[in-house]
């Protein structure tokens, strides 16, 4: 383990947040498919806990040469929300929220794919962490702004 691990592990904990972050339509609204207010939040809370839950699944890397692995399968947990979240109908009122979720959560998934595909899986990775954790951080509070903006405070990082 290298001396700069601390930091890196901070940076892994950015991730971490905005991966879960990052994300069936069904009843509940209006004869035009919607769903009510209160079925949206219910239903898209359900996939960011089942995110939450599949991204600590994933266990904390231990190491630079496993965090590859884990934002990878982190990068999955986050296409496979944002599917989910995609199929949802938000009530018309919350049709512009809903909409910026979507494209703040694309957002989010190409600058996780871009970190994955420069990182090395050696202690390379911990200067790559370091310069990318700002641009993490702030993409996960620009997530959590909009999650509140649609009555979704279960859905931000804290």
């Amino acid at each position: 383990m290298c001396t700069a691990w601390p930091e890196a592990r901070r940076a892994v904990a950015a991730v971490a947040a905005l991966a879960a972050v990052a994300l069936p339509a069904g009843c509940g609204g209006g004869g035009d498919g919607r769903l009510s207010a209160s079925a949206y939040r219910a239903r898209a809370t359900r996939i960011c806990d089942d995110a939450r839950r599949r991204t600590v699944a994933l266990g904390q890397p231990r190491t630079t040469s496993q965090f590859k692995t884990f934002l990878v399968g982190g990068i999955a947990v986050s296409e496979r929300s944002l599917r989910r979240l995609q199929a949802l109908r938000p009530p018309k009122d919350l049709q512009d929220e809903h909409a910026a979720i979507i494209v703040g959560e694309r957002r989010a998934l190409a600058a996780l794919r871009a970190l994955a595909a420069r990182l090395h899986g050696d202690s390379r990775d911990v200067a790559l962490l370091k310069r990318a954790r700002p641009e993490l951080d702030r993409l996960g509070g620009e997530a959590d702004a909009r999650y509140r903006a649609a009555g979704l405070g279960a859905c931000t990082r804290t």
